[in-house]
């Protein structure tokens, strides 16, 4: 067995391994159910390390932590879709793992090693946020920090990826410069002190500097103007193996009328009644949605306005809808209207239907949801809202777009989603702590208000109130600030997305271009060579 480390050696060590699906782990522990955010200084060093133990193997570790990470993590797909799905979904995951440590590997012995694997990290989940079929960046970094972590008021000025960016800088900046000083201690006598410490200055200085950086790195939320009376609506309790109950979509339409009635039995009416995604999951407005229809205009006279997850018919009621957020006044009549624009392969739509429809399992999706192409912002009173519909939460780019899309920045966020499908999973959790991102991102207020929980009104801090638990009928009120101006993330965007994207193709590409030479010169043996 070879030396680890020795990047001519063929087999893989225990330890490396080892290594990786602790770091997976590590990164787990710091998402719901568990919520340890701080378990991600350590996660991306460890990986990291992992790696520089085995260089030739760094892609594959890589896909080892991936596994070790997404795997349990998005088990509560398997209720909804099956195991083919999960298994699907975590290759794909893990395939963006590997590829970051193909990228890392000949950076594993440079000084520069924490702000190259910093920037690399960051760029694969940038690119996880757009791709395949429109991405799916479930688990990002960000996502654990939203409750505790002193670096969340970054996202206002970075997004969510400034703080991905500066918990993967101290996690591999802390481990080489233990690494280093361990080395430098061990070969004390073969080489002088100054050059000893020179191979561990930069880590240091990228570790205290990115410390730093991680604290100043921030600015106060806008200010706030005014408030809105708002009620959100919680009204399904039926599980998913429940779903052989007798007319559930009209049960729960039912029981979300009578759960905004009772709330609303005494005193002024709320300035907006927030009822989740799919609370009408027929059309109201056709004519099998009649007594749909009538249950959701009886519920819309008791506020101002009401602003209801319906499904509505797209021009082949057979083969699409719109997943839509109607704005009604208290005349129950449409006043404005957001349809979803980001939506989920394989659970909200099939790809290539015409080919693989055929296939058994995509039998529960008969209908695609059909996407919108343009953000839009509702007009309300003297503000606007903002809506993000089920997993638009995932897309900081969605939510900026829908906040920045009228005249004037809106005032309020809303975060409307069902999580039904997925139980007593952590799934509700993890979606939650993505609407948190969100509020601190855009400096808003949001009503996460999720039809089977867990609902919760989010401060622009990201800090949350009156959390419901899962499957109950419940209702939560409040006077909802509403946020005037806007975050340096509103003004600027995703730039730290745009600009990793196209360093990790470049380094990509550059490896590529090394392979293509070195296969040309049979005398090449640079297989495990690093920058230095």
């Amino acid at each position: 067995m070879t030396a680890p480390g020795d990047p001519r050696g063929g087999e893989l060590t225990v330890l490396a391994p080892l290594l990786a699906v602790v770091a997976g782990g590590l990164l787990l522990a710091a998402h719901p159910p568990l919520e340890l955010w701080w378990t991600t200084l350590l996660g991306p060093g460890l990986l990291v390390l992992a790696m520089q133990l085995e260089p030739r193997w760094a892609g594959r570790l890589g896909a080892l932590a991936g596994a070790a990470c997404f795997g349990p993590m998005l088990t509560w797909i398997i209720l909804p879709a099956g195991y083919l799905a999960w298994v699907l979904l975590i290759l794909t995951q893990v395939g963006f793992v590997a590829l970051l440590g193909v990228a890392v590997r000949p950076w594993l012995g440079s000084r520069w090693l924490p702000l190259v694997a910093a920037v690399l990290w960051v760029g694969m989940d940038a690119w996880r946020s757009i791709f395949p079929l429109g991405g799916f960046e479930w688990g990002a970094i960000a996502y654990a920090h939203v409750d505790g972590s002193w670096m969340l008021p970054v996202a206002r000025v970075l997004g969510g990826r400034g703080i991905t960016l500066f918990a993967v800088l101290l996690s591999v900046a802390l481990v080489e410069v233990v690494r280093r000083s361990r080395a430098a201690v061990r070969d004390r006598g073969d080489r002088p002190v100054d050059q000893a410490l020179r191979a561990v200055n930069l880590p240091v200085g990228l570790f205290v500097g990115g410390l730093l950086l991680s604290v100043m790195v921030t600015v106060e939320p806008p200010p706030e103007v005014g408030v809105l009376d708002v009620l959100s609506v919680q009204g399904n309790d039926i599980r998913h193996f429940e779903r052989r109950v007798d007319d559930p979509s009209y049960r729960i339409t039912t029981q979300m009328r009578d759960e905004t009635v009772a709330a609303t039995a005494e005193g002024p009416p709320p300035d907006l009644t927030v009822w989740p995604e799919a609370s009408v999951d027929t059309d109201p407005y056709a004519d099998r949605g009649t007594r749909f229809r009538e249950l959701l205009d009886e519920a819309a006279t008791r506020s101002r306005f009401t602003l209801a997850g319906v499904n509505l018919d797209g021009p082949d009621p057979r083969t699409g809808f719109y997943r839509t957020q109607i704005l009604l006044d208290q005349d129950a009549e449409p006043v404005g209207r957001y349809d979803k624009r980001a939506v989920v392969p394989f659970g909200e739509y099939v790809p290539l239907r015409r080919w693989i429809g055929w296939f058994p399992p995509l039998a529960q999706i008969p209908r695609d949801i059909l996407p919108a192409t343009d953000p839009v912002s509702i007009e309300l009173d003297d503000t606007s809202l903002a809506v993000l519909i089920c997993f638009e939460t995932l897309f900081g780019d969605v939510a900026r777009d829908n906040v920045m899309a009228g005249d004037d920045p809106a005032g309020l966020l809303i975060s409307a989603t069902t999580d039904a499908s997925f139980g007593l999973s952590a799934e509700p959790a993890q979606h939650l702590a993505q609407s948190q991102l969100r509020a601190v991102e855009t400096g808003r207020w949001v009503v996460h208000s999720a039809l089977s929980g867990s609902s919760a009104f989010v401060a622009p801090d990201g800090s949350t109130s009156q959390e419901t638990p899962l499957f109950e009928r419940a209702t939560i009120r409040a006077d909802v600030p509403i946020v005037e101006g806007t975050t340096p993330f509103l003004v600027l965007g995703d730039v730290l997305g745009t600009a990793s994207r196209l360093i990790i193709l470049v380094a990509l590409a550059w490896l590529l271009e090394r392979a293509r030479r070195r296969r040309g010169d049979p005398t090449s043996d640079d297989v495990g060579a690093t920058v230095s």
